[in-house]
């Protein structure tokens, strides 16, 4: 009985159980109130009980580890007044009129919306509601609003095509905890403008470093919006763009060779009279499977000695012998990984010495510049034209996480990860239509100390008063 009134927050004195109940892992208990005189509100005379009413609500905490169902016997009252006659139905603190489920079941519907696998539907059925009743709890109680910005701020894109007018959405995240401030419906500036212009000067003023890609309108930000910032684009988008080119080159000799293989295999169709399928030749093989040992950061290969078989050769090969097959079929492959592995090198040092890492970048710079590889001479006009952004990567800052303080270099890595969270909630949501859902949804799941409309304390302007960055 103790156990009963603390899990519904009632008193022993307002009910009593007059029925208990177990069936496999499920407890029935029948509660009812002590009956009582009633008075009429309306007019003060006696009122009557005309009977019993029984109601079935389920409650989703385990009591003893038993599913619990609670029978309500509740009785309705009726004025002995012939020209009043008011009638009432008695009314319980932990279900509200009409409902199916104890009061405390909206609290668990919101917090089971903190796990991003859960769906509206998973939650529904987990707790006996429909799917648009999990949805309209979720947003009674759950708006957030932005956090205030930080002194180290990332923003980036990423696609959630809700609507033509909501395809990339913009997300603001602080460096230093990890935390997303906002997620803006669109990256475009008639979104963006009203958006920044509208956060306090004082606060604008505050941000020391915005982190981004290359994408102009995001550099732009910091003269338009931040005016004592400075830019910072992410080394990982620098290394992607000759990465990215490099990979575009040995997909035009792929498409070289392919084509090659094709002409022979017609040329011998025709000879023959009859159709001729040839096997994947060596260059195709090589470079469509092993392309990676040139892409992928050489200190990040694993080179095994030991002889293996190869199917497609026929004969015992170690990663040694796929990296001389590829440099046979294009000698310029070796030039350029050697002289991507010297970006990657320079990147990886200099963390915190800004001014080393201006030093060594001019070198490349000339090195690059000089380079007899066209891509490579374009990949220096790139340094050239973000020098500063990316010398800025280098600069440490104190970073939160996993209950510790340490430093870190400026970097978009944290905005990627959350991005990831974005399109899983999408994919497993399988689309939303409603952006502030969306929005509130991935905000409440993914920051550490989210608030709750009515339920929680929470103040989002005194959550970083207690750091001092």
């Amino acid at each position: 009985m103790n156990n009963i009134t603390d899990l519904l927050d009632l008193e022993d004195g307002e009910l009593r159980i007059t029925e208990t109940q177990i069936q496999g892992q499920t407890k029935t208990i029948t509660l009812e109130t002590s009956p009582v005189a009633h008075y009429c509100p309306n007019c003060g005379y006696r009122m009557y009980s005309r009977g019993l009413k029984k109601r079935k609500i389920n409650h989703p905490i385990l009591q003893d580890n038993y599913a619990l169902i609670i029978i309500l016997k509740q009785r309705r009252w009726r004025c002995t007044n012939p020209e009043c006659l008011y009638d009432i139905s008695e009314s319980f603190k932990f279900v509200n009129k009409s409902r199916r489920t104890s009061n405390a079941t909206d609290m668990l519907i919101v917090m089971a919306y903190k796990d991003l696998m859960e769906t509206s539907v998973s939650i529904a059925k987990k707790f006996h509601v429909s799917d648009s009743h999990a949805h309209e709890v979720f947003d009674r109680y759950v708006k957030l609003d932005r956090l205030p910005l930080s002194d180290a701020i990332s923003i980036d894109e990423v696609c959630i095509d809700m609507d033509d007018y909501c395809k990339y959405a913009l997300v603001i995240q602080d460096f230093h905890t990890g935390d997303p401030i906002d997620l803006l419906r669109s990256r475009r500036s008639n979104v963006t403008e009203p958006y920044f212009s509208d956060i306090p000067i004082e606060e604008r003023a505050a941000v020391k470093y915005l982190i981004s890609d290359m994408y102009k309108p995001y550099i732009a930000y910091v003269e338009k919006y931040f005016p004592n910032a400075i830019p910072v684009v992410d080394s990982f988008h620098v290394i992607q763009w000759i990465i990215h080119l490099i990979d575009n080159h040995i997909r035009q000799l792929l498409k070289k060779y392919r084509q090659r293989d094709r002409e022979l295999q017609d040329k011998l169709s025709l000879e023959r009279h009859e159709p001729v399928s040839l096997p994947v030749s060596d260059e195709v093989y090589i470079l469509q499977k092993y392309r990676w040992l040139i892409l992928t950061n050489q200190s990040n290969i694993h080179y095994h000695h030991d002889l293996r078989m190869d199917q497609h050769f026929h004969r015992l090969m170690n990663t040694y012998d796929y990296e001389d097959a590829l440099f046979r079929i294009d000698p310029n492959l070796r030039d350029f990984r050697e002289l991507k592995e010297k970006y990657i090198q320079f990147n990886s040092r200099n963390s915190g010495n800004p001014h080393a890492a201006r030093h060594e970048l001019s070198v490349l710079i000339k090195e690059f510049g000089s380079s007899r590889h066209e891509i490579f001479r374009d990949y220096a006009s790139l340094l050239i034209k973000y020098e500063d952004p990316i010398i800025n990567s280098f600069i440490m800052v104190e970073k939160i996480g996993n209950g510790k303080i340490y430093d870190s270099r400026l970097s978009n890595g944290p905005i990627e990860s959350i991005n990831r969270k974005i399109k899983d909630l999408k994919r497993l949501g399988r689309g939303f239509r409603n952006f502030e859902h969306f929005r509130n949804r991935f905000l409440y799941s993914t920051r550490s100390a989210p608030a709750l409309n009515g339920v929680s304390d929470y103040n989002p302007v005194s959550y970083y008063e207690e750091e001092d960055f």
